[in-house]
């Protein structure tokens, strides 16, 4: 039951009937000063006129002796009505004088204190994680431990009751966030005090509740056990297959222990990781989670991890060509090279001239394309794909492409324009200290004196 819903169930719990009830079940009795003055407190409750039933009852505890029955009882009344009314810091002092004397003259019965340790531990442990004061949080959640600790001891719950399981995952919680809420040191004792009641709260059912495994999720992040978290979000997403986090989390701690394996030169083991990665993606996909254009190319990514380049080529293109992976040029490029590594390098240049016609105004895929075409001795479509390239503009390292033209331009006997480009090469940053341009500017002049000269041979012959 939630404060404020049993707020109101305590507030009513306070008319005046109510009251000559429960002294005749009582083996004390208020006295009939204090019953007459009670009286008056139906009409209130009924209008919801708190503050005026407040102060009644401010009044009556008064006139009332400090350890006497009657003060329990209006304390008990005093502290409902301020959780009724919302002003939970002020439920902390008459209920913890109801605590007070009913360890030395057990005036109310159990179950009254038992609601009362159990909403007063979440009164307390609502004011720790509001609280910006290491000190303060700490006292706070060691108050709240106390009395759950307490109302433990005497509940008498089934534990396969959700009611109980449902304390152990709010007692253990308790003591978790009081092991990590020191001012960013975790109290390692106290930790492991904490996953002690979260084991003991496993064992209370064949199917715990999931709160339990997200408090063993918490310490296992907070010690950056990786391999634990993998276990028990391996359960997680088994029980709760429809929680898309679980999903998101499981891939996460998979992809860490894949790079710390291999920053540890452990291949195998980093690629048993990335396995597991791509098993949990491919898992989640067929839930319908997983598939924003993020999670899809990372999928690609990890294929590429492991070397299986058909596979990765695949979903890459598909993805590209159906949107199910952002159209950018880096994933065009990337999709070029995966068929460079399988061999394909004609595929590869379709792929830079299909991702080129997506962007009209930046000629970076063209040059790509070139590139491969003169690998392939095609120095003519190179040629073309450098123009487009230059046409477009937009280049990494402009000087580096008309630095490549003016080469292409020469093995294809086009001086003036291998001239041209080489001279506009030198006056961008990016190829100033290119050390074989102006000897190619050099070699580029010289063929042009000597077909100049042999011109000139012929027209005087």
């Amino acid at each position: 039951m939630t404060l404020a819903r049993w707020a109101c169930v305590g507030a009513l719990a306070c008319a005046p009937a109510v009251v000559r009830a429960a002294a005749q079940d009582e083996p004390h009795e208020l006295e009939e000063s204090t019953s007459t003055e009670l009286d008056k407190l139906r009409p209130l409750i009924d209008t919801k006129n708190w503050p005026a039933a407040i102060d009644l009852i401010k009044g009556v505890q008064a006139k009332v002796g400090a350890d006497s029955y009657d003060n329990a009882f209006v304390c008990n009344i005093l502290a409902k009505l301020y959780l009724q009314k919302g002003d939970y810091q002020k439920v902390l002092e008459p209920w913890e004088t109801v605590l007070r004397l009913q360890d030395t003259h057990h005036y109310l019965d159990d179950k009254d204190i038992q609601d009362i340790l159990y909403f007063l531990a979440q009164i307390y442990a609502q004011e720790a994680s509001g609280s910006k004061v290491p000190a303060i949080t700490q006292q706070n959640y060691a108050k709240a431990s106390d009395l759950l600790k307490r109302w433990m001891a005497n509940t008498k719950k089934p534990e396969t009751s959700n009611e109980r399981q449902d304390a152990e995952i709010f007692y253990s919680s308790v003591l978790y966030n009081l092991a990590v809420s020191n001012g960013g040191e975790v109290n390692k004792p106290q930790l492991r005090t904490a996953e002690a009641e979260i084991q003991k709260g496993l064992r209370m059912a064949t199917r715990p509740k999931e709160g339990f495994y997200q408090l063993l999720l918490a310490i296992s992040q907070q010690e950056g056990n990786y391999p634990r978290l993998g276990e028990l979000l391996e359960v997680l997403v088994k029980q709760y297959p429809q929680k898309k986090d679980y999903w998101s989390q499981l891939e996460n701690v998979y992809l860490s222990l894949a790079q710390q394996e291999a920053t540890n030169k452990n291949d195998e083991l980093a690629r048993e990781f990335n396995i597991r990665a791509i098993y949990t993606i491919e898992r989640a996909q067929e839930l319908g989670y997983l598939k924003t254009p993020k999670d899809n190319y990372t999928l690609v990514g990890i294929y590429f991890n492991i070397g299986q380049f058909g596979r990765a080529t695949e979903l890459l293109h598909a993805g590209l060509r159906d949107g199910s992976i952002e159209s950018e040029e880096k994933n065009w490029e990337l999709l070029a090279y995966s068929y460079q590594q399988v061999d394909k390098p004609y595929e590869a240049i379709d792929v830079l001239n299909e991702g080129a016609k997506h962007f009209p105004k930046s000629g970076q895929l063209d040059y790509q394309a070139a590139q491969i075409y003169y690998a392939l001795n095609k120095s003519a479509d190179a040629y073309e794909s450098l123009l487009r390239a230059t046409a477009k503009g937009h280049l990494e390292k402009p000087g580096s492409v008309y630095g490549f033209i003016g080469y292409v331009a020469w093995d294809l006997g086009k001086l003036p324009e291998a001239l041209a480009a080489v001279e506009k090469a030198l006056t961008m940053p990016d190829a100033k200290k290119d050390e074989q341009l102006p000897k190619l500017k050099t070699f580029i002049q010289q063929a042009i004196a000597e077909r100049d000269a042999a011109k000139e041979g012929n027209k005087k012959s």
